[in-house]
């Protein structure tokens, strides 16, 4: 049960993290950069610090390029995907990754869900929705249609770092997984800060300033520090130690725990659908696990 407390222990923190992170006073491009450089930063000293130092000269900077420029389609889609769409909808078709998922791991890996889970499965998708609770009649907006597809696509690309780190060995995941995934997608960006901190415009394009204040740059190295970085390399140290059905329905913990900070932080009001959705999922995610 240890790999199951980890997942849910990193859904309950990482579902307090873009609530905490979003009351730092600056734009998000810092935001941005500050995750990529403390997650590096802290992943490159985590390796040291467990004696595996031999890892850094087996990081292929091939892999780095690639985990990198996934890692970064990945926020940039969920980005635009929650800046165009209502939460509810945005996270509705986001979290359908969990679903993603148990279809890949059924393609790639050959894992069997047994018919018996599927009722609990279905059961925790549809609470999962009366929490999220969709403000349009349908999930896709088809008025954004590119919020839309941004939503789909922060979902799939979600699926394919869960694979990125399910198929690895589980000795050359964890720390090592998490700098090819952020470093990598660091030097994507690299051209594009300092760009930004010399005033240029490429193609035009302009490019925010990193803000390079202490009081900015404090509490964001705590909080990627203590809850994102922590909570990410709960996740994937448990990846490899579970089935993909477990895994991806105690991720549904994370649309629970994201309404309940939302009432402590933000005042949200609870309400009867969301109330329900949480227990649907609470219950399904209980029966799960003692089979």
């Amino acid at each position: 049960m240890l790999a199951e407390g980890l997942v849910l222990f990193s859904e309950v923190i990482m579902s307090a993290y873009p609530i905490l992170i979003k009351a730092v006073p600056t734009n998000l491009w810092t935001q941005i950069v500050s995750r990529f450089l403390v997650y590096s930063v802290t992943a490159s000293s985590a390796i040291v610090a467990t004696g595996n130092s031999k890892q850094f000269s087996n990081i292929s900077w091939q892999t780095m390029a690639g985990a990198g420029l996934l890692n970064l389609a990945h926020i940039s889609v969920s980005y635009k995907a929650f800046a165009d769409l209502s939460p509810g909808n945005a996270m509705a078709i986001f979290y359908t990754y969990p679903i993603w998922n148990i279809i890949g791991a059924w393609f790639l890996l050959g894992e069997v869900i047994p018919l018996a889970s599927m009722p609990w499965i279905l059961l925790a998708l549809i609470g999962m929705f009366l929490v999220a609770h969709p403000e349009k009649g349908s999930i896709l907006d088809l008025e954004k249609p590119v919020g839309t597809l941004c939503a789909l696509l922060a979902a799939l690309t979600e699926t394919a770092i869960y694979f990125y780190f399910k198929l690895m060995k589980e000795k050359e995941g964890g720390f090592k997984g998490l700098l090819e995934l952020y470093g990598g997608a660091g030097l994507w960006m690299l051209p594009a800060v300092v760009a930004g901190m010399l005033g240029a415009k490429p193609g035009g394009l302009e490019i925010p300033k990193v803000d390079l204040s202490w009081k900015v740059w404090l509490p964001m190295i705590l909080f990627n520090t203590f809850i994102g970085f922590t909570g990410y390399s709960m996740r994937v140290t448990a990846i490899p130690l579970i089935s993909t059905a477990v895994f991806s329905m105690l991720s549904f913990f994370g649309v629970v725990a994201a309404y309940v900070f939302g009432y402590l932080f933000n005042g949200e009001k609870p309400t009867a659908m969301g109330a329900l959705g949480a227990l649907m999922i609470t219950v399904a995610n209980v029966v799960l696990l003692s089979k």
